[in-house]
């Protein structure tokens, strides 16, 4: 094989591997702008894909640790609030 055919082949690879790369990020919602409803949406589309077992661990770990959370981001917001 010359080296202009392996050329060819290594950029035919590359750039399969980089449209597959793209479809899949367009397909699993990551390249959505982020803000509220983007991120929305990409936690729904992660949460549908797991397994329910997984969804069943998510869901405790969210009940023991969601209002430790919850505490932090509201006394986040107070101290920003309070800054001049």
């Amino acid at each position: 094989m010359g080296t202009a055919r392996i050329g060819a082949i290594t950029a035919a690879t590359a750039q399969s591997t980089k449209t597959r790369h793209t479809a899949l990020m367009a397909r699993l919602g990551i390249t959505r702008r982020v803000g509220p409803l983007g991120a929305a949406l990409t936690l729904w589309d992660i949460w549908r894909r797991l397994p329910p077992r997984q969804r069943r661990w998510v869901v405790d770990q969210a009940r023991h640790h969601g209002p430790r959370v919850a505490k932090q981001a509201l006394e986040a917001q107070r101290t920003r609030r309070k800054r001049p």
